[in-house]
């Protein structure tokens, strides 16, 4: 087998994994704005969602056998972050719809034999 052959996806896992990390991060970072619009019980679940696509860009880089999977996973998870973290202010809910969209995309490269 050759080296390209074995390679995984590599950019878009990293997207997803910034994605979960600015999903998680803003909830964390805006508790108080959260509180006063009655927002405040949804940060746990924004943070929650926000690791769980940092897993899903772990697991795909590292089992890039699922990546198809585990880019549709990440993408769902990203719009349901629209609950619970406001998307990340939208920026992690775009970053994760596009990594989960190249995760998706992503297909091994055929052997040169």
């Amino acid at each position: 087998m050759s080296e390209a052959s074995t390679r995984g996806p590599i950019l878009g896992p990293l997207i997803v994994v910034v994605a979960g990390i600015v999903i998680a991060v803003v909830p964390y970072r805006f508790q108080h704005l959260l509180d006063l619009i009655g927002g405040g019980g949804n940060a746990a679940v924004g943070i929650m969602l926000g690791g769980a696509i940092v897993a899903c860009g772990i697991l795909a880089h590292v089992k890039h056998d699922f990546s198809t999977e585990l880019g549709v996973v990440a993408m769902v998870l990203s719009i349901l972050s629209l609950f619970g973290a406001f998307g990340g202010l939208l920026v992690g809910l775009v970053l994760g719809l596009i990594g989960g969209n190249l995760m998706l995309a992503w297909k091994p490269a055929p052997d040169a034999e």
